[in-house]
């Protein structure tokens, strides 16, 4: 079909289809938009921002088990509470609470109140023992659009599409009551905003 000069028809040929992959390369990232947040969402989510300072909650995910573990948060610190796979904590290396410090990336291991043996047990791998907060949820969303609406645990929430899965966003806090990502369900539960303390939060001296 393409008539083109036969002296020249191999080259010609290879030539333009490079220059045409480069100019694409080029142009593809200046007309893709960085985010797809809808005005009304964005102002939801900037609740989060103002109105919570700190906050606990019970979460339920695929790290939980059958269990709730309990979240205590502010600033960037954070403790929670892991499943009681050890019902008695008699034991010298038992733990139930573990403390971590996102920014300087830390995680150690506690027993607390219930325990023969109190005190710091040992530092943790922080990645292993992370587990993403009703914050992280929220805080690198590039595309939220809102679908519909729904009572959750007595509150009203918006349905949001994000690039996270679907969050159902709690209307006066602007934070996820609950999420559905990849088929798998989160939950979070008996949320207390901005009654945290800082002696919650930091471990206790040894």
């Amino acid at each position: 079909p393409m008539q083109k000069s036969p002296t020249g028809a191999d080259k010609p040929a290879s030539k333009p289809t490079a220059d045409v992959k480069a100019n694409q390369s080029y142009e593809q990232p200046q007309l893709a938009p960085q985010t797809q947040i809808s005005s009304e969402v964005e102002g939801l989510l900037n609740k989060s921002k103002s109105r919570v300072r700190s906050i606990y909650y019970k979460y339920k995910g695929p790290e939980t088990g059958d269990y709730f573990y309990d979240f205590y948060i502010k600033d960037n610190k954070i403790k929670y509470s892991p499943s009681p796979e050890i019902k008695y904590f008699d034991q010298k290396d038992s733990y139930n609470f573990i403390f971590i410090d996102k920014t300087a990336k830390t995680a150690q291991s506690y027993c607390l109140e219930t325990c023969t043996y109190l005190g710091k047990k040992g530092d943790l791998n922080f990645n292993d023992v992370y587990v993403m907060t009703i914050f992280d949820w929220i805080g690198g969303l590039t595309k939220a659009e809102k679908i519909g609406e729904e009572v959750i645990d007595d509150r009203s929430t918006w349905k949001v599409e994000t690039n996270n899965g679907i969050l159902w966003l709690d209307t006066f806090y602007g934070i996820p009551l609950k999420i559905k990502s990849d088929g798998v369900d989160y939950r979070f539960q008996q949320i207390n905003v901005n009654g945290v303390l800082n002696s919650d939060v930091v471990p206790p001296s040894s």
